[in-house]
């Protein structure tokens, strides 16, 4: 593997660590949100949904860094199954736990997710 195209996994791995983290952090804020709509404390949900918007906008921004590295490294439109299945064993080994962490903590982020929206509807109901 050439220089450049290790430097470009190296980006890549980078990008899948900060999309888990910006997602971790995303998930904070639904728990938290959750809890304060559950116990009526409805004038931090404003503080929570900006702070929510801005992790939403790094996201994006992170995921379309990650498709523009994919694609200078062959993997444009595959799935993560797919590049593991193209990569050699070390690279393999290096991107596989990252997927895989990803995905869990998307799982979570959406379990986290749906759990908000329900009490949140249930306490706007209440409300009117």
């Amino acid at each position: 593997m050439s220089q450049t195209a290790h430097q470009t996994l190296e980006d890549f791995a980078a990008v899948i660590r900060d999309l888990t983290e910006t997602a971790g952090r995303i998930t904070e804020i639904e728990e938290a949100k959750a809890e304060a709509a559950s116990e009526g404390r409805h004038r931090q949900l404003d503080g929570f949904i900006q702070e929510e918007q801005a992790h939403i906008l790094k996201l994006r921004g992170l995921e379309q860094h990650r498709l523009k590295l994919a694609e200078s490294l062959g993997w444009k439109s595959l799935t993560f199954r797919q590049i593991l299945e193209k990569t050699s064993s070390d690279e393999t080994e290096l991107l596989s736990p990252l997927f895989s962490e990803l995905e869990r903590q998307l799982k979570r982020l959406e379990q986290a997710r749906e759990a908000a929206e329900k009490i949140i509807k249930v306490r706007l109901h209440e409300i009117q």
